[in-house]
C-alpha cells in the first residue's frame, strides 16, 4: 500500500466518525424537541382533567348542599300536611281519636298507611298516594341518577311532628344520605325541619265530639287579650274563632283528646249553642271545658251570657272566663 492509499483510508475514517457524530446530535436533538413539544402538551391535558374534576365535584356538592336545605325541606313541608290533612279526615271517617298520634304520623308519612291500611282507602281521599316520604325521596334518587348520574340512597331514620308555637305544626326529619359520583362519595347525617301553619285546618276535637255534625276550621281571632267585651265575645261565638289559652290543649293534643293545659301551644274556641244538640246544656261553653263536663256538676260556678241570647241562646260561661272575656254583669246571670 503506497503512501496515498494509506492517506485515503485515514481520511475515510475520520469522515465516518463525523457523520456518526452528527447523526447522534441529531437524535439527541430531535429528542429534546420532542420533549419540549410533548411535556407541555401533557401539563395541559392535566389541568384540563383537574377542571373536569373540580367542576364535577361543584356541581354534586352544589346538588347534596340543595338537597339538604331546599328540596328535602320542601317536600317534608308539603308531605306533612297531606299527612295532617289526612289524619282529620281519618278521624271524620272513624269517629274516633288517634291512640299514638308520633306512630300514626310516622307511618302516614311514610307508607300513606295507618295500622297496614292505606288511610286514602278510608278517607275516601286520594292525598297520600305517590305523595309520600318514599315517593319523593324515590324521586329524589331517579332526578340524581338522570340528571347528575350519581347514585343517592335516602335512609331515613325517624320523622315526627310536635309542636314549639300555637298556630303552628313543626315536624323533623333524621336522614342518612349517601351520594356516590365517579370522583367522590358524600355521607350526611342531617336533621330536616319544617314549619306549617294549622290556621284553615278542621279541629279534630269538635268532629269526634259531635259524631261529625260540627266542624270548625281553626281561624285566629284578631281581637287583643285585653280589648274583650260582649260585641267582640259575639263575633268570637259567630265565627268560631280561636285565641291562644294556656290552659287549653294545643291543637295536636285534640288527636289524641289529651285534654291539658299547653303553656307553649293551647288554643280554644267557643262552643256554638246552636250547633250542637241539645243546645241547653249545663256546661261552659269553651270547647275544651264543654266536652269534659268540668262544671256539669258545679252549677253555682257557671253565668248564662244573656247578652248573646238573642242569637246564642244557652251560651254560657264559668267565671274565670266570664272575667277573662270581660263579661259584665248585665250581661251575665248565674245559673243557679
Amino acid at each position: 500500500m503506497g503512501p496515498l492509499q494509506g492517506r485515503g483510508v485515514c481520511m475515510g475514517k475520520i469522515a465516518m466518525k463525523k457523520k456518526g457524530i452528527f447523526f447522534t446530535f441529531i437524535a439527541i436533538t430531535l429528542m429534546a424537541v420532542f420533549l419540549l413539544v410533548s411535556t407541555p402538551q401533557a401539563d395541559i391535558s392535566l389541568q384540563k382533567d383537574l377542571q373536569s374534576v373540580r367542576a364535577r365535584i361543584s356541581s354534586v356538592d352544589s346538588f347534596v348542599s340543595d338537597l339538604e336545605n331546599r328540596y328535602l325541606e320542601t317536600v317534608l313541608r308539603a308531605t306533612t300536611h297531606k299527612a295532617i290533612l289526612s289524619l282529620i279526615f281519618y278521624m271524620n271517617s272513624t269517629g274516633s281519636y288517634i291512640p299514638n298520634l308520633d306512630s300514626a304520623f310516622s307511618e302516614v308519612m311514610l307508607t300513606g298507611k295507618i295500622g297496614g291500611e292505606p288511610i286514602d282507602s278510608v278517607t275516601g281521599k286520594k292525598i297520600m298516594e305517590n305523595n309520600t316520604l318514599t315517593d319523593w325521596n324515590n324521586r329524589i334518587v331517579e332526578s340524581a341518577k338522570d340528571t347528575l348520574n350519581v347514585n343517592a340512597t335516602i335512609i331515613v331514620n325517624n320523622v315526627s311532628v310536635f309542636q314549639t308555637k300555637p298556630w303552628n305544626i313543626d315536624s323533623a326529619l333524621n336522614i342518612n344520605l349517601t351520594i356516590k359520583s365517579n370522583v367522590a362519595e358524600w355521607k350526611r347525617n342531617s336533621v330536616i325541619t319544617t314549619t306549617i301553619s294549622i290556621e284553615g285546618l278542621h279541629d279534630p276535637y269538635f268532629l269526634v265530639n259531635t259524631n261529625k255534625a260540627y266542624t270548625n276550621q281553626v281561624k285566629k281571632s284578631s281581637v287583643p287579650f285585653n280589648q274583650w267585651n260582649i260585641t267582640s265575645v259575639r263575633e268570637h261565638v259567630r265565627n268560631g274563632t280561636y285565641i291562644q289559652s294556656e290552659k287549653a290543649p294545643g291543637f295536636l293534643m285534640r288527636f289524641t283528646n289529651t285534654i291539658a293545659n299547653s303553656t307553649c301551644c293551647g288554643i280554644e274556641a267557643f262552643v256554638n249553642p246552636n250547633k250542637i244538640s241539645p243546645s241547653d246544656q249545663r256546661e261552659s261553653y269553651i270547647d275544651y271545658l264543654f266536652w269534659t263536663h268540668k262544671f256539669q256538676n258545679n252549677c253555682t260556678q257557671l253565668y248564662n251570657i244573656t247578652g248573646l241570647w238573642d242569637e246564642f241562646r244557652h251560651f254560657k260561661l264559668d267565671f274565670d272566663n266570664v272575667i277573662k272575656y270581660n263579661i259584665t254583669a248585665q250581661d251575665a246571670v248565674k245559673t243557679c
